[in-house]
């Protein structure tokens, strides 16, 4: 089981590896963790805090469609939790595939392959490669800091903690830690990655494939295995996709996209679907 869960992720690594090109640097990005690296994460959650400030019309379109459809599927939670927690999908293998192959990839496992980016660019003098695990982390701290926060103002119970379960049931700030189903920090972590790679190798069609396939399936076994309910998973997705994308103009410096580097030379953030 230890070798299937190592030999998959040498896997992973091997394939991404030939991504790799020393063409063309991310305009001012820092390849190496510097002090311009990690004051840039103050910059960043300073304008991701802002953003909506500085939304267009059609951002505030796309926002009104999530927010309308996590209120559709907060109204059928429980039935769909019902669905999942059917003993017709549970298997020996499905339980499995859901422990061992699929919810590493909440965490564990993009963890490491960010190393395997970062060690690559090392041993190989590939500084882009360097610029990408950067750029990767960074996404990934970013993920981590915004999921806690909402876990921790809204206090939302987990499928499993009461019985009967009730999706209803949310305590609100300062309730200590036993409550922290919404959203999914799993799913966020996996949709924010996935939105990276795929935006920064938008050329490459299975990158955005590959990532987002995988953080479907790490969305949906979170429902599995009764940790959250499915506003929660649909939240954490959204999230995600917005911090990788972000991150990733961020990286391209781009003005005109979101958190690019502008024409004087400051920083602006503005999420723009192309």
């Amino acid at each position: 089981m230890k070798r299937l869960k190592i030999t998959l992720l040498l896997l992973s690594i091997s394939m991404v590896f030939n991504l790799f090109s020393q063409e063309t640097l991310f305009t001012d990005y820092s390849y190496k963790p510097d002090k311009a690296y990690f004051k840039s994460y103050l910059t960043v959650s300073k304008e991701i805090a802002i953003s909506p400030l500085r939304w267009n019309s059609k951002q505030w379109v796309i926002a009104g469609g999530v927010v309308a459809g996590g209120v559709i599927l907060y109204q059928f939670d429980d039935e769909i939790r019902q669905f999942f927690q059917s003993s017709n999908l549970h298997s020996d293998g499905a339980d499995f595939a859901s422990k061992y192959l699929i919810e590493p990839w909440g965490g564990l496992y993009p963890a490491m392959l960010i190393g395997g980016f970062y060690v690559y660019g090392l041993s190989a003098h590939d500084l882009r490669a360097r610029q990408i695990a950067l750029g990767a982390t960074q996404a990934f701290v970013m993920s981590v800091i915004t999921v806690q926060v909402l876990k921790h103002l809204t206090h939302r119970h987990r499928p499993y903690q009461d019985e009967p379960s009730n999706p209803r049931l949310w305590e609100g700030p300062f309730k200590g830690f036993e409550y922290t189903s919404f959203p999914s920090g799993h799913t966020i972590r996996a949709f924010t990655m996935a939105s990276f790679f795929s935006s920064v190798y938008k050329d490459k069609l299975w990158v955005g494939i590959l990532s987002y396939g995988i953080a479907t399936g790490v969305g949906l076994q979170r429902l599995y295995e009764d940790q959250h309910w499915s506003l929660d998973v649909f939240i954490g997705a959204a999230l995600g996709i917005a911090i990788g994308k972000t991150v990733s103009r961020l990286m391209k410096g781009d003005s005109r996209m979101s958190m690019g580097v502008s024409e004087t030379g400051g920083i602006s953030l503005t999420y723009r679907i192309d």
